[in-house]
Parts: structure tokens; sequence; C-alpha cells
């Protein structure tokens, strides 16, 4: 630190080259200490060089964005650095020595430099140890699961707190020591930073010996039992969060995540588009023409379905609201859509043969007169537009014509 009787000469020109701190940190020049240290702790993390290894220039910004916090942080320091870039705000026993300037900066910094850069690959280190890895599963469903929702029990293997010492890493009777890094305070402090102490994690108590069971990590390899509910409606390739149910967190680390990535097994009674499902009906063709009522399949049970008279093969009826749960912000359901297939009979006996025979004589008695309607029709109308007709048809117009004007 500078001694308040020391001697330095400089002049406005000293700081020419050098960037203004307020100016670096994005802070006006009556900001608080608060708001400096805001602006530096999200300045500090976009430019930290170990999270911007291919960008050389970041290393640069770096030192800027530190030289400027660990003077303006400071009030004595930011008072001198004030005095020295606004010669009106000097104190008159000050006498200013040109490059004394650089001198500031290096006299100050030097002092946090190493335990600066600790401090920082500290807080990215326990950035990345926070949490322990995830897990993902996959888990098969049937349809019917998948459509009205169940619960599942899943196992696998994971790492789980040791039994040993029950997930410490170190037996349940050893005796804690004071921390040597922190000396029991749990924090360890380089003006103007504090963190937390990495060697007991802020604990201030260390324990030197460790579970021979888990090697002093806390957990060991073993499988795992999760119990889920899979909500209804669900489809191949969704995926389900259970939160902490991955790897149990290692000493100091939280739990992961487990992903259940879902499978819905085909069915042989529904298919699937979406929310929307499809069933096949086979009816007897004397259904078909007379209509009647059939048994159809749906996800709550069985329903008697009517058949319209005269159904063909294929033809579709749809059922509101019987298809399978929407996700979404109001609880929706999908249709079924029914599909109506022609049975025709294999064999017949003499009397279903004889009905049908006189059935097809009928029908194609029918389809006789139609076509000798149509025939007779076409005759009318070929001799109605025929040139001759049209000729004789005129003279006799005439004829009936002059009759009427000679009577009268």
């Amino acid at each position: 630190m500078f001694s308040s009787k020391r001697s330095i000469h400089a002049t406005g020109a000293s700081y020419s080259t050098q960037r203004d701190y307020y100016e670096i940190l994005g802070v006006s020049k009556d900001a608080t200490r608060e708001e400096i240290k805001k602006a530096f702790h999200a300045l500090a993390k976009k430019y930290h060089p170990d999270a911007n290894k291919n960008n050389p220039s970041a290393k640069r910004k770096f030192q800027e964005i530190r030289d400027a916090y660990e003077t303006l942080q400071d009030s004595e320091k930011r008072a001198q650095y004030d005095m020295m870039k606004d010669p009106s705000r000097q104190a008159h026993d000050f006498k200013y020595a040109t490059g004394d300037a650089e001198r500031f900066r290096h006299t100050y910094g030097a002092h946090f430099s190493d335990s600066f850069h600790k401090i920082f690959s500290e807080i990215f280190e326990n950035e990345a140890e926070t949490f322990s890895s995830d897990i993902q599963v996959e888990v098969l469903l049937s349809f019917s699961e998948a459509s009205k929702g169940c619960t599942k029990h899943i196992s696998f293997d994971a790492e789980v707190p040791c039994d040993s010492c029950n997930g410490l890493g170190h037996p349940p009777n050893a005796q804690p020591r004071v921390c040597p890094t922190c000396q029991g305070v749990g924090s360890v402090t380089f003006p103007p930073f504090t963190a937390t102490c990495s060697t007991c994690r802020g604990s201030g108590r260390i324990i030197k010996e460790f579970c021979r069971a888990c090697k002093g990590s806390g957990v060991i390899e073993a499988v795992k039992d999760v119990k889920v509910t899979i909500p209804p409606g669900v489809d191949t390739g969704d995926t389900i969060r259970v939160p902490k149910g991955g790897n149990a967190g290692r000493r100091g680390s939280r739990p992961g995540n487990l992903f259940i990535k879902l499978k819905v097994a085909e069915d042989p009674t529904f298919a699937r588009d979406g929310a929307d499902i499809y069933v096949d009906s086979k009816i007897s063709f004397t259904k078909a023409i007379l209509g009647g009522k059939v048994g159809v399949p749906t996800l709550w049970g069985q329903i008697q379905l009517p058949i319209p008279k005269g159904v063909q093969h294929g033809q579709v009826v749809r059922l509101r609201g019987k298809g399978l749960p929407r996700s979404g912000i109001f609880v929706d359901h999908g249709d079924q859509y029914v599909r109506f297939c022609i049975k025709f009979p294999i064999e017949l006996n003499e009397r279903q043969r004889a009905i049908i025979e006189e059935f097809a004589h009928e029908e194609i008695a029918n389809e006789n007169n139609k076509s000798a309607e149509g025939n007779w029709l076409e005759r009318i109308l070929d001799r109605t537009m025929s040139p001759k007709f049209v000729v004789e048809f005129s003279v006799l117009m005439l004829i009936f014509l002059l009759i009427q004007k000679l009577l009268a």
C-alpha cells in the first residue's frame, strides 16, 4: 500500500494510453461498491479465459476488468485513482511524477494476481462439480399403460449413498479437525475477495480418515429402484425427467437427474395417430344391407355402435372424444375412428343359395328394366331431335295455321 506521505508526480497525459476504469466496468463515476461488484462479476464470467479458450483477446479484456475492479472496489485506491485521473481533485500535499500511474497499477495489482486467479479457478471448478452425472433409461409400455397412465417401478445401475458411512465419505465416529487452509472460518479472503474454502468446502473442519468401502467418495455402485408415475397419453419418444433420481451426489455435490425415455408397444386392436385411434369392425353383408348394431372396443370398454343401412366396405364412423388425452392447459381427448369391414360368407346351404340366386335374378331384372326405360327415352329423344322430325313438325304447324285462317 502507498504511504500517505509518499510524494508522487504525474500529469493528466499519463493515462492517455490506458482506458478509464469506470468505462471498462460500465459504471458511473459515483457508482456504489455493490454496483461495481455486480458489474465486475458479470463481466468476469463473460471474459474469463477458461470460458473463452478460443478467443485470444478475452485474456486481455479479462486483465483490464480485473485491474479496474481491484482499484475501484478499494476506497483508498479509488480515491487516489480519481485524483490521478482528474487534476482538479488532486490534494495540495500530493505531487505526481510522470510514469507513476503505471507503477500505481502494478503496485496494487501484483498483490492480487495469484489469489485472484486461484479464486476464479475454484469458482469455475465448483460450478462444474455442482451436480453428479445424469442417468437415462428406456421403459417399454403397453398401449393400455400409455393411454391410461400407470405407475412403474424401475431398477437400474447407479451410484447410491454408501451404507458404511451413510454417504459421509468417512467413518461416522471420526473426529473432525480444524481446516488448515481457512483456520476454521470456512472461507478464504484475499482482499477485496472472499471465497468459500475449497479444502473444507465451507465447513471449517476436515476429517483425514476416509471410509474404506467407498474410498472417501460417499457413494458406491449398486442397483437403484425408482417409482415413477407415467401420465396418460404418452407416446414413443417422450421423456420423463425425475429430479435427483440419477447418480447420488458425491461429497459436496448434488444428485444427478433421471431421464426416462418411453417406448410404447403396438396394440393388436388399436392403431394410433397422435391422440386419435383407429379400430376395424367386421360386420356381415346382411347387416351392411339391412343395418343393425355391432360391438366396438374403446379405451373405456365395449360399446354398441349403430350400423347405417347400406354401409359400404371401408366406410368410417367417428366417435368424438373417445381417443387419447392431449397434453395442454385444458385436458382434451382425440377421436376414435371405426372402419367397417364387410365379411362375405364362404359357404352357403341350399336355402341360402336359393335366396341369393332369387335376389340376383331380381337384381338383374331391375337392371334390365332400368336399361329398357333408358332405351325408350333415348329413342324418343333421338326421334324428336332428328332433322326429318323437325321438317315434318314444321309442315304440320303451317297446315294447322292455314286451316285456322280459312275458318276464321
